[in-house]
């Protein structure tokens, strides 16, 4: 916590007064009548040492920085550090980034406390590929999406037949994980040992309850179009 020992008020050694850009406030001593930091902006940690910068605005407190090593310095940060969706549909870090938004949109207001719903987008599709017959490959998808998606592989061989993965070829292996970015879950089939039976075109599906997408990838051998 930051120390508050400020000492008589002496209001002679107010700073003078100065055209703020957002509200007013009481400085951290509670004597000096200063401008409001806004959000990121440096302010006084330890009020003891001497009212430099102000307080900080509504819904922020005024949080030591922990990434420089030996620095007092300190900076607003916003008290909640859950995302919010805005009734323009965007999706802000945190209540207090909207609100820095409010200041050229008077009308922007909270939608919900949690991120805006979105439907699944790909960010990373799979990649065709042509491969020796034997050889590895690892085809990955990454999806991003609020609810986070779900996502499932499917494989279509070049006779029509469509197999749902994994099934039982044990040269096909599938893994699904979260990550790498929030909102976002990644996909891979990793096929150690390319065979006439699993090649064919894999298509990723990522689903959630905003709609479904599909991104696909086809995969052959060499040596494949002279046994047509």
């Amino acid at each position: 916590e930051p120390e508050t020992d400020c000492g008589e008020c002496d209001r002679s050694k107010c700073p003078p007064g100065e055209d703020c850009p957002g509200a007013e406030a009481m400085d951290s001593c509670g004597c000096c009548l200063v401008c409001e930091r806004s959000l990121g902006q440096r302010c006084d940690f330890y009020p003891s040492s001497g009212v430099q910068y102000g307080p900080c605005g509504n819904y922020m407190r005024c949080t030591e920085r922990t990434d420089i090593s030996l620095s007092n310095e300190a900076t607003c940060q916003c008290v909640q550090q859950n995302e919010v969706c805005g009734t323009d549909n965007v999706t802000y870090k945190t209540l207090c980034h909207l609100l820095v938004e409010t200041k050229r949109h008077a009308n922007l207001t909270v939608k919900q406390q949690q991120p805006c719903l979105t439907k699944p987008v790909i960010k990373t599709a799979p990649q065709s590929s042509k491969r020796h017959l034997g050889g590895i490959l690892v085809l990955d998808c990454e999806v991003m999406g609020f609810p986070v998606p779900s996502i499932t592989w499917e494989l279509y061989r070049a006779n029509g037949v469509s197999i749902n993965l994994p099934n039982d070829d044990s040269d096909v292996a599938v893994q699904i994980r979260g990550g790498p970015e929030p909102h976002m879950v990644t996909g891979w089939v990793q096929i150690m040992k390319i065979s006439r039976d699993n090649i064919g075109t894999y298509v990723c599906n990522a689903k959630n309850s905003e709609g479904h997408v599909k991104a696909t990838a086809s995969i052959t051998y060499f040596g494949a179009e002279n046994e047509l």
